[in-house]
């Protein structure tokens, strides 16, 4: 419990920033849309020009965007990638700052198993994104009640957030395994993020044509199409389940490399 409450404190602050961030880019995204909406601008007119794999790619194929619904479920791919850089990041540094900040003879010389302090790491690392995600769902839902007649779709967005999390999930646990394989944090999260940026383009190119269409099965960001959890309101049974079990694999490897792990101090 020490420890956990050790780095509760430790990532207070950055999870603070973070999710600053986070309610930063949801106000500039329903801001946007009160200035189409109030722009008397005919976006369905406007939009007939976009080519199909880009309306696809960015989720406009489905949704009526003249509805805060529909522009709520376009802009959560900005969202999404936020959450996901944040949980890759957390996961890489929160076990390999230590060695970071030659305070891993402290952690790991104290009467308690080197697997214990990784679970306790990676609980940390849960909570963080667990919090993340409730920031992310109560802004979300009241600034879309502010733009929808005080409607702030609790139900839908709420199933959306389980979707996050899953994701959230995935890439905190990928982050905890680079952080345990890699030699230093700056290694780690540079890699870290490279992948996320990386998949996220995937996820995008993977709309344009359909030559390349099978991106989309090697890339997290696609597991869940906003628009089918909001309008539908599903969630794609077999990527939980793909994606939780990655995760749990990871987490595995993650403590079993670290166990073995000779650390600097």
């Amino acid at each position: 419990m020490n420890i956990v409450l050790r780095e509760l404190r430790a990532h207070m602050k950055s999870l603070i920033i973070w999710s600053i961030a986070q309610i930063f880019i949801i106000l500039a995204g329903m801001m946007k849309y009160v200035g189409f909406s109030s722009s008397g601008v005919d976006l369905k007119t406007m939009l007939e020009g976009y080519p199909e794999g880009m309306m696809k790619a960015f989720g406009m194929n489905r949704v009526d965007l003249t509805t805060v619904e529909g522009f709520y479920t376009v802009f959560f791919l900005y969202f999404m990638l936020l959450a996901a850089i944040h949980a890759v990041m957390l996961g890489a540094v929160i076990i390999s700052k230590e060695e970071r900040d030659h305070s891993a003879d402290f952690i790991y010389s104290r009467p308690v198993k080197r697997s214990k302090v990784v679970f306790s790491k990676m609980t940390v690392g849960v909570i963080n994104i667990i919090v993340f995600n409730i920031v992310t769902l109560v802004t979300s839902v009241v600034m879309i009640a502010q733009n929808n007649d005080g409607n702030g779709l609790l139900p839908e967005v709420s199933l959306l957030m389980l979707a996050l999390f899953f994701i959230q999930l995935f890439f905190l646990t990928l982050g905890v395994l680079l952080g345990a394989v890699m030699k230093t944090t700056k290694a780690a999260t540079s890699t870290a993020t490279g992948i996320v940026l990386g998949t996220f383009f995937l996820s995008i190119a993977s709309d344009l044509s359909d030559k390349v269409e099978f991106l989309k099965y090697i890339t997290p960001f696609k597991a869940y199409q906003a628009s089918d959890v909001v309008l539908d309101h599903t969630m794609n049974v077999v990527s939980t389940i793909i994606l939780v079990g990655l995760s749990i694999v990871f987490a595995y490897v993650a403590n079993q490399r670290f166990y073995k792990r000779d650390l600097s101090v």
